[in-house]
């Protein structure tokens, strides 16, 4: 792989890394801290799209880590 193929889909592996550990925070808060959020359709909205941007960063790193990452 050359360097800066590697370059690249690391800073995209890192900027998903970034993202989870962000929304897992915003989750941690919201669940610790309910009353920050006004109403209980609100909270598990707000919950529901951390858990999205999780889900979605972590198939974004799937397809990374198979289809471009060269480990060796």
């Amino acid at each position: 792989m050359s360097k800066f193929k590697e370059d690249v889909i690391m800073a995209l592996m890192q900027e998903c890394y970034a993202k989870i550990g962000l929304a897992k925070m915003n989750i941690t808060v919201l669940l610790g801290m309910p009353s920050g959020v006004g109403g209980h359709s609100e909270y598990t909205q707000s919950i529901r799209e951390q858990a999205a941007i999780i889900a979605e960063q972590k198939g974004l790193l799937k397809v990374l880590e198979e289809d471009f990452y060269d480990k060796e």
